[in-house]
């Protein structure tokens, strides 16, 4: 291989390297792994909002039933009062009666407040239940998908490598003014840096080349690395 064709493969690899390093930062495998931790963490809020909005109903339910038993033991004292032999008067039965009257009102609206909650609690356990089952799902998903962007990556990584090995190879039977020209070059014209002649034009150019410089390059050896006088691209006669 001669020096020419080292520096075009020189070009090739560096070309390769941009385009595997371009698709390792936007791998599909990536966006994958990003759309189902969102989706996790979104599950996970959810759940965590349900989970407050349970305590909060459970809190109320604990205080209603606590205050539900608290009627029945004093329904219980009043029964005894009322039916056993300490009352005096009839103004005294009435009072307990009355007492006892309000408190199984009260009873009653405690109870349907508790069933009320129930209620609400029934379908919040249920989606609970739900997202708990599709977390673990989603925690498969996540790890799948890590799995495929760890493999993508090391293939990638594998690529770059052979590259890189075969880039040196290239740099190593270049002469050290042909290296220099083609890395001041590259940041301007990238995967064009080094063209070949023609015939008539430098092959990178978007215009044509005056045809005395034509004729200039033409009469070079075959071979010879010059540079194109319109675009600046370096030209391989």
């Amino acid at each position: 291989m001669t020096a020419m064709e080292d520096l075009f493969a020189l070009q090739d690899e560096d070309v390769l390297r941009g385009q595997l390093e371009y698709r390792r930062a936007r791998l599909p495998e990536a966006d994958a792994v990003l759309a189902a931790e969102t989706a996790r963490v979104q599950m996970s809020a959810e759940v965590g909002d349900l989970q407050i909005q349970r305590l909060d109903h459970a809190r109320r339910q604990n205080r209603f039933e606590g205050e539900v038993a608290a009627i029945e033991i004093r329904l219980g004292e009043l029964d005894q009062r009322l039916y056993g032999s300490a009352i005096t008067s009839p103004k005294e039965a009435t009072a307990l009666q009355n007492e006892i009257g309000s408190l199984r009102r009260r009873q009653d609206d405690l109870e349907g407040q508790i069933l009320e909650i129930m209620e609400i609690l029934e379908p919040t356990d249920a989606r609970l239940e739900e997202l708990a089952a599709a977390a673990i799902v989603a925690d498969a998903d996540i790890a799948a998908a890590k799995v495929a962007l760890v493999e993508t990556e090391a293939a990638i990584d594998g690529e770059l490598a052979e590259s890189a090995t075969r880039r040196e190879e290239a740099v190593q039977s270049l002469p050290a003014d042909v290296l220099v020209r083609y890395q001041r070059s590259l940041p301007s014209f990238g995967a064009s840096t080094v063209v070949r002649f023609s015939g008539t034009d430098c092959s990178g150019c978007p215009y044509s080349m005056p045809s005395m410089e034509a004729d200039r390059v033409r009469g070079l050896d075959a071979g010879t690395l010059a540079e194109c006088s319109e675009c600046g691209r370096l030209v391989v006669r």
